[in-house]
C-alpha cells in the first residue's frame, strides 16, 4: 500500500518498501511472509554469495526483556536463506560494548549452538580484523575502522530490535550498526555529543543491504543499550532494504517524536528515505500498527515519581538528547528537593489555567517567547550541559548535602593525599585525583543512596573490562569501589572509607609489582 493519496508526476527519488506483519504463528512462516511481500528472500542474497548477520547483542540481557536479539529469530532468518539462496557462507558478527565478552554473550543466549545447526561462523568483532575505512565529508569520522569482513562480504543482514534510545530517540537499523566500530570510537562519541553524525558516517561507509526488526517484544523508555525496566510487548515485525525508511516506520510505530536528525541527515546523504511519502508500505496498514511505546521522558518520570515532569514540544533529537539524556543521573527522586517542569522544542504548549509550577526550565532557542517568561530559559542549540546543571542548582532543585560534606572532607586533606582516588556525591564527580583516569582499576567513592546504582553500574562493567584487561583471574572489580549509604553520611564515615581505599591501593601495588 502507498502511503500517499496520489503519487506525484515526477519522482523526485526512488520510493522505498517497508513491511509491517506481526509474529502471529510459526515464527519462520511470520518472518516468510514478510520477505515474500518484499520479492523474497531470493532476490536479497543470491546463490553462492557471502552473508554476514549482525544481531543486536547485550552482554547480561536475556532476550525475552525486548534488550536482545532472539537466537530463535536469527535461527529463523538463517533457516531461510539456507533453504531457498544457498549462500557461499553466513557469519553472525557482534560486539556486545561490554569489554570484549561477545563470545562469553555468544554461548549464554544459545548463538553458539544455533550457528552449528545453521553452518555459520561466529565473528567476535571486538577481536577481529579491521581496515580503514574513509568517509569523504564526513560528519564526525573521516576513517572509520571497520570489521575487513564487513567489507568483504556480498550481503550485509541487520536484525535489530525495536527500542526507544534517550539519545538518539529509536535504535534500530542505522544505530545497530554502531557495533560494528570500536568501543573507544563509541565512548568518544558519546562525549563529544556526536552519536548521530557518527551513526551517519558509519552508514555511509557500509550500510544494510537490508534490515528485518524484531519488534514482538521491544524495550521503552531510556532504553538504549543499558536501560531495560520496560519491555513493550508490541508483537510487531518490520524488515526492508532501506534501514532508513524502516526507521521511520518503527518511529512511528513506536509514536516516537518523528523528528530525528541522523535519519534527516541519512536521507540527505541518499541512504535512504526519511518521508513518509516516500515509503510504500505492505502488510499491516501503518496506522494499525501503531504501538505506543513510553517515552525516555515517559520512564524519567516515572523514576522521579513527577518531580520531573518533561514536556516535548516537537523537539529535534539534538535539543531532547540534552534536555532528557543527561538527566538519568537525577534518577533517584530523593536527589530532587521539589518538582520541575522542562519544556523543550519549537511547538505550542497547552498549559491547562489551573497549572502552577514549582520551578520552570525552559530550554533551546526554538522555545517560543511567550513561554520563556514561565521560568528560567537556558538558550543553545542545544544547550549547554553546563548550563543544564547550573540552573538545576540555581534553582535549588537538586540536593547537595553530600556534595557538601565532601567538600568539607576535601579541606582535610591536601591533593596528594587523595590523588589515587575519585569521588561521586550529588550526582556528580566532585573530586578526581590527578593520578586517577576513572578506569576500571582506579580507585572510586561514591557518597550516598544517589550514587548507589552508578557504584553497581560501574562495578558491572568492570567486570567485563578486567576480562578485556586480562585482569579477571586477579582481583573482582568492587575491589577498587567503595560506596557510602545515607543521605548526609557523617564525614567520619568518608574517613573510614579513605583508609580501606588507601590500604586496597597499597595491596593492589603490590600485586602489580614485579618480583
Amino acid at each position: 500500500m502507498n502511503v500517499l493519496k496520489t503519487e506525484p508526476e515526477v519522482r523526485i527519488k526512488p520510493f522505498s518498501d517497508v513491511y509491517i506483519g506481526t509474529g502471529n504463528g510459526k515464527l519462520k512462516i511470520a518472518i516468510k511472509r514478510g520477505l515474500d511481500a518484499l520479492g523474497g528472500i531470493e532476490k536479497i542474497v543470491l546463490p553462492g554469495q557471502s552473508v554476514l548477520f549482525k544481531p543486536n547483542l547485550v552482554n547480561g540481557v536475556d532476550p525475552i526483556t525486548g534488550g536482545n536479539s532472539d537466537p530463535r529469530f536469527c535461527e529463523a532468518i538463517l533457516e531461510l536463506i539456507n533453504e531457498y539462496c544457498k549462500p557461499g557462507a553466513i557469519y553472525v558478527g557482534e560486539n556486545t560494548e561490554s569489554g570484549n565478552v561477545t563470545m562469553e554473550a555468544f554461548t549464554r543466549y544459545g548463538y553458539v549452538e544455533m550457528c552449528k545447526r545453521q553452518g555459520a561462523t561466529l565473528v567476535d568483532f571486538t577481536n577481529t580484523e579491521r581496515v580503514d575505512v574513509p568517509v569523504p565529508g564526513a560528519m564526525y569520522a573521516e576513517v572509520i575502522s571497520l570489521p575487513k569482513l564487513l567489507m568483504d562480504v556480498d550481503v550485509f543482514i541487520s536484525q535489530p530490535m525495536m527500542k526507544n534510545h534517550d539519545t538518539v530517540c529509536i535504535t534500530a537499523a542505522i544505530k545497530n550498526s554502531f557495533g560494528l566500530v570500536t568501543d573507544d570510537s563509541r565512548r568518544q562519541a558519546h562525549r563529544d555529543n556526536a552519536v548521530e553524525q557518527y551513526l551517519v558516517d558509519i552508514a555511509r561507509a557500509r550500510k544494510p543491504d537490508f534490515s528485518i526488526v524484531d519488534g514482538r517484544i521491544g524495550m521503552e523508555g531510556i532504553a538504549g543499550g543499558s536501560h531495560f525496566e520496560h519491555s513493550r510487548f508490541a508483537n510487531r515485525i518490520v524488515m526492508g532494504r532501506d534501514p532508513v525508511a524502516v526507521d521511520v516506520v518503527c518511529a512511528h510505530i513506536m509514536d516516537q517524536n518523528p523528528r530525528v536528525r541522523y535519519l534527516q541527515w541519512a536521507d540527505e546523504y541518499s541512504l535512504g528515505n526519511n518521508n513518509l511519502d516516500y515509503i510504500n508500505i505492505h502488510g499491516m496498514p501503518l496506522d494499525e500498527a501503531v504501538a505506543p511505546f513510553m517515552s525516555p521522558a515517559g520512564q524519567l518520570e516515572e523514576q522521579t515519581e513527577g518531580k520531573f515532569r518533561l514536556h516535548d514540544l516537537g523537539s529535534c533529537s539534538r535539543c531532547r538528547a540534552v534536555a532528557q539524556g543527561t538527566l538519568h543521573r537525577f534518577r533517584n527522586p530523593e536527589s530532587l528537593l521539589k518538582r520541575v517542569d522542562i519544556v523543550y522544542g519549537p511547538g505550542h504548549w497547552d498549559v491547562p489555567a489551573e497549572e502552577r509550577f514549582d520551578e520552570c526550565l525552559l530550554v533551546g532557542d526554538c522555545i517560543r517567547e511567550e513561554y520563556r517568561s514561565a521560568g528560567a530559559w537556558i538558550p543553545g542549540c542545544p544547550m549547554a550541559r553546563d548550563d543544564y546543571f547550573a540552573a538545576l542548582n540555581a534553582m535549588d532543585i537538586v540536593c547537595s548535602r553530600c556534595e557538601q560534606t565532601v567538600l568539607s572532607f576535601i579541606e582535610r586533606h591536601t591533593p596528594e593525599e587523595l590523588a589515587f582516588v575519585r569521588i561521586l556525591a550529588s550526582n556528580k564527580t566532585v573530586f578526581k585525583g590527578d593520578a586517577n583516569q576513572a578506569g576500571v582499576t582506579d580507585f572510586l567513592m561514591t557518597v550516598g543512596d544517589c550514587q548507589k546504582r552508578y557504584s553497581v553500574f560501574h562495578i558491572m562493567r568492570g567486570r567485563d573490562e578486567l576480562v578485556q584487561l586480562g585482569l579477571s583471574g586477579e582481583v573482582e572489580s568492587d575491589f577498587f569501589v567503595v560506596h557510602i549509604p545515607g543521605h548526609n553520611p557523617d564525614i567520619d564515615k568518608l574517613e573510614a572509607a579513605l583508609a580501606e581505599l588507601k590500604a586496597r591501593d597499597a595491596k593492589w601495588k603490590a600485586m602489580r609489582s614485579p618480583l
